[in-house]
């Protein structure tokens, strides 16, 4: 990326790092544009969902598939109802690494866990790290806030590459014993980098990012013996022919301290800028929230030599995830004891609105950035296309839904939504979970964003589609009985786990 001149003369004149003069620097990035990746490899993860509710827990596993170049990885949980910031760290993996981590529950909401070698910044290996409640709404309950860090999803992203030979490399990678050495001393300098100080992150090791990640999940209640699986939602960045490509260097500070730089130019999340963003009114809404160097990088901060604005990337980041809707089965067999969960999560929604906690005034409630556009130029959210529930959530309607038996019947917008009589399904929150035929603790226990839909029929499958594309990713999450197993001495439960099929 382009040296901002500037602060790398006030860096040399203060010692920010040494020689400027004879910086090195970065392998030029070359991608210009983002794709859904088929085979499930690129620079970008999503996890649509994680939960602990209903005694789940939830496990991840992150894989370099790069032989040569270790990984400098941002992994950040967000909550389901507006995608706050509830936990995030910085992960280093060598080549050929395979980093694991698990989310459970306590009295105190969710907590993270890693036995895994690999280095993580700070060092959290083998402890019990809690979901951070600072920026959930001061206005909620302590239990609404505890119960906010128990579903949502996860992002991960390639910051940066790190070079082999370089000391950031060498206390990464496994030793013969398997563990790596990860230095204080080493990944401290860490702390002293930005996307403005080339040289020093050059010098430290950093490179440009490849991405070559892949990365899946799963879903695990062992009192109830049942398993979902799945692999994450992976984005390539790729060049003008379509190959694999790097991207720019994003890796910032993993501290509370504040940038000291113009954070506009970092991020498209509307309550954190300075300029650009609107309330629902269309009236100016600025520095809602501080950002700090921890909340950098986001999904929003430029990537592609294409993007050189914040709205450029999350628009081109959106437009690669987003769909016009999404098909998958359900089952509902009382035979079996069917049950069925669709997870509906839109995870780069926030970059287009999210929502002001300390609003006294209705109207200034959603917050919104005009400038996340499809590729057409209209916007993905805005004041018409959004309303606020009961909870606060953030709800975008769905423009028609038809359900489907498994012998060709159909009743368009045959869903009852419950509590009520809406038949078009309302999207209220980042993460929706749409339980069939089930007003109890439905197949995933899900609160923070769950609907009821009294499909009617038994089994079939459906189709739900919007007026606009929206970024909408997920899975069908079945759940079976056999009534004979347990009496037997073997597992009566079984999960099944589709990912939805979606339209451009």
């Amino acid at each position: 990326m382009k040296k901002n001149v500037l602060a790398l003369s006030i860096a040399a004149m203060i010692g920010g790092f040494a020689g400027a003069a004879s910086a090195q620097t970065f392998t030029a990035p070359t991608a210009t544009k983002f794709e859904q990746s088929e085979g499930g490899v690129g620079h970008i993860l999503v996890v649509p969902y994680f939960t602990t509710q209903n005694d789940n827990m939830s496990v991840f596993h992150v894989v370099n598939t790069d032989t040569t170049n270790g990984k400098a990885l941002k992994v950040r949980f967000r909550g389901a109802a507006n995608s706050d910031d509830i936990l995030d760290f910085t992960v280093f993996l060598s080549p050929y690494d395979v980093w694991t981590g698990s989310v459970q529950a306590d009295a105190n909401g969710s907590y993270f866990m890693t036995a895994d070698n690999s280095c993580t910044y700070p060092n959290i290996h083998g402890q019990k790290v809690s979901f951070v409640q600072d920026r959930l709404a001061n206005g909620w309950t302590a239990e609404k806030r505890v119960n906010n860090t128990k579903e949502g999803y996860v992002e991960i992203l390639n910051m940066a590459d790190v070079k082999p030979g370089s000391d950031l490399f060498k206390t990464i990678k496994h030793a013969a014993n398997g563990a790596p050495a990860c230095a204080d001393s080493v990944l401290e300098r860490t702390l002293a980098i930005n996307p403005t100080t080339e040289g020093a992150a050059a010098t430290l090791g950093y490179d440009t990012p490849t991405g070559q990640l892949t990365g899946d999940w799963y879903i695990l209640n062992v009192a109830q013996t049942t398993t979902f699986s799945g692999a994450a939602t992976a984005i390539k960045a790729v060049d003008d022919a379509g190959a694999n490509a790097r991207g720019k260097f994003v890796a910032f500070p993993q501290d509370n301290q504040s940038t000291g730089l113009n954070n506009d130019l970092y991020t498209a999340d509307p309550l954190f800028k300075t300029t650009g963003a609107v309330f629902a009114d269309n009236s100016p809404a600025v520095n809602l929230v501080a950002a700090v160097n921890y909340d950098f990088p986001d999904l929003s901060t430029p990537y592609l030599t294409s993007t050189a604005t914040p709205e450029e990337q999350a628009s081109l980041l959106t437009q690669a995830v987003a769909n016009t809707g999404v098909s998958n089965q359900f089952a509902t067999d009382t035979l079996i004891q069917a049950k069925t969960d669709w997870v509906l999560s839109m995870p780069t929604r926030r970059y287009s609105v999210g929502a002001n906690y300390a609003a006294t005034d209705a109207k200034q409630y959603r917050v919104f950035n005009p400038l996340v556009v499809t590729a057409g130029g209209a916007r993905f959210f805005d004041a018409g296309s959004t309303t606020v529930d009961t909870d606060g959530n953030i709800c975008v309607t769905t423009t028609s839904n038809t359900f489907y038996d498994r012998e060709e019947s159909s009743v368009r917008n045959g869903a009852v939504i419950s509590p009520g009589t809406a038949k078009i399904i309302s999207l209220c929150g980042e993460v929706n979970v749409l339980a069939f035929k089930d007003t109890g603790t439905s197949v995933l226990g899900a609160t923070v964003a769950r609907q009821t839909a009294a499909v009617t029929y038994e089994n079939g499958w459906g189709q739900v589609n919007y007026t606009r594309p929206l970024p909408v990713v997920g899975s069908s999450f079945i759940k079976l009985t056999n009534s004979g197993g347990a009496a037997n001495g073997f597992s009566g439960t079984y999960g099944i786990t589709w990912p939805h099929r979606f339209s451009k």
